[in-house]
């Protein structure tokens, strides 16, 4: 994949200040790039420009005039401030205004259904929009479309993803409880449909044969793999205990206002993947399941990566690089759409496995 790092490809980071944005911008400055640093913390902003000797561009997303100029620096913007319910709508306005390409690492089923809905825009422009360009969306959008294509079409799939992380990020948790307070989602007919939270429950099996056991949520995977599969009924989920799945889909009817309690909040932060382990845990291994039917035939998919975190860091890197070679064609897509279904693999350490079942 061609490396884009000389000046006239540019590019703007927006977020750069946060957990995720500073993990982004270690990736990119060792590939030998040089992002614009933009965002709303105008002094932490400074701060970690003149530590890198990097250009500054203060905007705070109510602020268009500003946003305008942040992105006319560079010829792409990469968000990675979350929440995203929040940010994506403003940035998209602002690329699709200044004709910049977008690429965002949101894991927020309504801001990426949000971003597929500006395809019409996005072609008029003339310019590419992304969403979900991190583990586990560009991860579980790769493995979905190579499960579907073995089996000549999925019309169901079941998405498990798993993230190994060594960081904690408020903001991804800000993200993660704002979609767990939103209800369940799945896609039945081909529609998102509203369904209680950790209503359906199953098990998949790590290759050392432990079980870890599911629980369905309202992940953003739902709309990517419905964009780049298009079966008929897809459901997805992270890991959590039978005991508690079961406890979250009873009081989900009551859930934001349980959200307000600390404890509650953190339990689902962690059930989630997003909180850091131990000091003393072993290294974290991502993974995802995709299970697919078509009739009577059945494909399980399996990939195995690093830390979670570190993996989104070098697919949003890989995913601007391959935007400034012009590998993507103008309109609203998911990684896989984008740059094929590979993509996912081009991060180091990753393993794939496909099997009939």
């Amino acid at each position: 994949m061609k490396l884009a790092n000389d000046h006239s490809g540019r590019w703007v980071l927006y977020g750069a200040t946060g957990v995720t944005g500073g993990l982004v911008l270690a990736q990119a400055l060792a590939r030998g790039h040089r992002p614009i640093l933009a965002g709303r913390n105008s002094p932490a902003l400074t701060r970690l420009g003149a530590a890198h000797d990097l250009e500054v561009r203060a905007a705070a997303l109510e602020d268009k005039e500003a946003l305008g100029r942040a992105l006319a620096a560079g010829r792409l913007i990469v968000n990675v401030a979350g929440p995203f319910a929040r940010s994506s709508v403003p940035l998209i306005n602002a690329a699709l205004a200044s004709r910049t390409p977008y690429i965002d690492l949101s894991g927020e089923f309504a801001a990426l259904e949000g971003l597929l809905a500006r395809d019409a825009e996005a072609k008029s422009a003339g310019i590419v929009l992304i969403g979900g360009a991190g583990f586990g969306v560009a991860a579980t959008d790769s493995l979905a479309v190579q499960v579907s294509r073995r089996l000549g079409g999925a019309e169901w799939l079941r998405l498990s993803v798993a993230a190994g992380t060594a960081f904690s990020s408020p903001a991804v948790s800000q993200s993660t409880l704002a979609v767990l307070a939103g209800g369940g989602v799945e896609i039945e007919d081909g529609q998102p449909r509203r369904r209680p939270l950790a209503r359906a429950r199953w098990k998949a099996r790590k290759r050392d044969g432990t079980v870890v056991a599911f629980a369905s949520a309202p992940l953003a995977e739902l709309a990517a793999a419905r964009r780049a599969v298009g079966a008929r009924r897809i459901i997805a989920g992270v890991p959590m205990a039978t005991a508690q799945a079961l406890v979250l889909c009873a009081v989900a009817p009551v859930l934001p206002t349980l959200l307000r309690v600390a404890p509650v909040r953190q339990s689902l932060v962690a059930a989630a993947g997003h909180a850091a382990p131990a000091a003393a845990a072993p290294t974290p291994v991502s993974r995802v399941w995709v299970e697919g039917r078509r009739g009577s035939r059945g494909t399980l998919g399996l990939l195995e990566g690093g830390e979670g975190y570190a993996m989104t860091a070098e697919l949003a890197v890989l995913a601007a690089e391959a935007v400034l070679s012009g590998q993507a064609k103008p309109g609203a897509h998911t990684p896989a759409t984008a740059f094929g279904p590979e993509f996912a693999a081009l991060a180091g350490g990753v393993s794939l496995t496909l099997t009939d079942i």
